[in-house]
Order: structure tokens, then sequence, then C-alpha cells
């Protein structure tokens, strides 16, 4: 397979929750590469609800702002500001949260891409 580029501004948002995160699938399971990559932005105060990435690993990578993983098991907490790198284990169920005053983007890598299929079916946001 040749090397392939993406654009960053291109492709639907979608959003999973009303006035919530907004996701766009990079490089989704279609691709055909064994990674997918998501752009998410969270809103100052705004969270991504609680889920897990099916049969994903993902890792996260704290692009602006400050971003808050909460390990729902057991409420540990990751606090994630640019720059910083966090990894999530398949099944591990997380809630991502916004808790500063701008927008928080984290770029989520996962691990097969099987994640980004689903981040596609979400509403989609004009």
């Amino acid at each position: 397979m040749p090397v392939q580029r993406w654009d960053f501004d291109h492709g639907e948002q979608h959003q999973p929750v009303p006035n919530g995160p907004v996701a766009r699938v990079v490089i989704g399971a279609d691709a055909g590469w064994r990674v997918g990559l998501v752009e998410v932005t969270v809103p100052p105060g705004g969270q991504m609800p609680e889920h897990d990435h099916g049969a994903s690993e993902v890792t996260l990578i704290a692009q602006a702002g400050r971003a808050r993983l909460v390990t729902t098991s057991d409420g540990s907490v990751t606090e994630l500001d640019p720059g910083m790198v966090a990894t999530i284990p398949v099944g591990e169920r997380v809630r991502l949260e916004n808790p500063g005053d701008e927008a928080a983007r984290v770029l989520v890598v996962l691990t097969p891409p099987d994640f980004a299929a689903t981040v596609a079916a979400w509403p989609a946001v004009n």
C-alpha cells in the first residue's frame, strides 16, 4: 500500500450527544489501514459520555486545552495537557471531560480502527 495523506479539515463532524463533543474521523476503518484516527474537540465544561471503544485499543494525544480522562471502573483521573499521551486498553470504560475554559482537542488513535466506524455513525453536525 502506498503512502497516503489525510486532511484534518475535511470530512463530516459527528456529535454523540446534543451540545457535546464534536468528532471528525480522519482515518476510518474503511481506509484499509490497521489504525484509525479521530479528532475530538470537547467544549469548555463539556464531556464525552461514559463509553468503551469495543475491540480497539486507544492512544489519546492531547493537542489543545485541558482534557481529563476518568476511568469509570475505579474513578481514577488522568489529566492531559497539550503534548501528553494516555493509553486505554480494550474494554476499559472511560469518560472524557474538559474542565478548562477553552476547547480541548484530542487525537484518538485506534488499533484496530473499528471504533472509527462507531464515530462515523453518530449524528452529523452541520
